[in-house]
């Protein structure tokens, strides 16, 4: 009983870490590198890099084993610090990518 309980929070950690990690994958590639020199954080590739070996850690990870390995507890801290330090500022100094004139609603 016991074993199988951990066994599914270990399963649930995982596709978590998963999720988490492509989420940040995709969010960190959307803003422009300019937005990381603002923020005065590391480069839109170094980010791209981490978040990168993190998706492919947690997918792996996903087989069986869970992530309490080395590795997978690395892909933690990576997604965390993404989503608790990198994202917030990212936000502060700029948005996605290049923005698109808006156009008014209504009349002629």
């Amino acid at each position: 009983m016991l074993g199988s309980l951990q066994n599914l929070i270990l399963m649930v950690l995982s596709v978590a870490v998963f999720v988490g990690s492509v989420w940040g994958l995709i969010d960190a590639l959307r803003y422009p590198d300019s937005s990381y020199q603002a923020a005065g954080k590391q480069s839109r590739m170094l980010w791209g890099i981490l978040l990168g070996a993190a998706t492919v850690v947690s997918f792996l990870s996903l087989g069986g084993g869970g992530v309490l390995g080395l590795l997978g507890i690395a892909a933690i801290v990576i997604v965390l610090l993404y989503f608790v330090d990198v994202k917030p500022k990212l936000q502060q100094y700029g948005g996605r990518g290049p923005r698109r004139p808006r156009q008014q609603s209504g009349g002629w």
